[in-house]
């Protein structure tokens, strides 16, 4: 049996997101990363939004379809390792009702822009590092 080659594994992962390719979703996230590691300067509903992103991932890092191909351990590696970098910027304490999501969803950033900051503040009654970018 052959291995895949690379145009195969792009088809079959734009057939499995609707045509999306595995550099938007790896380059998607670390962007998010680098907005919140700047001190993520737009509301709540955005950062939500923009984190919804890390959902899509998990869901590709498990999907059946995907997980034969070699070329996943690229996309495996540039996505633990923007994890790690995610990770270094989150509170230690989870979000008031959120501790049963996943970690990605169950911390908050500890340093945000002045609106987000207000927000979590009104929202959550927690406080968090300004910075402005």
């Amino acid at each position: 049996m052959r291995a895949p080659n690379d145009r195969e594994f792009v088809e079959r992962f734009a057939e499995v997101t609707g045509g999306r390719r595995p550099t938007s979703y790896v380059e998607g996230w670390e962007q998010f990363i680098q907005f919140c590691e700047e001190g993520y300067d737009d509301n709540l509903d955005e950062y939500w939004f923009d984190l919804s992103i890390r959902n899509a991932i998990e869901r590709l890092l498990t999907d059946e379809r995907l997980s034969g191909f070699p070329q996943m351990k690229w996309v495996r590696e540039r996505i633990e390792a923007a994890d790690e970098r995610f990770r270094a910027v989150l509170s230690e304490q989870p979000t008031p009702g959120r501790s049963e999501r996943s970690w990605w969803e169950a911390y908050l950033p500890a340093w945000v822009g002045p609106e987000l900051a207000a927000e979590l503040r009104d929202t959550y009654g927690i406080r968090v590092e300004v910075r402005e970018s």
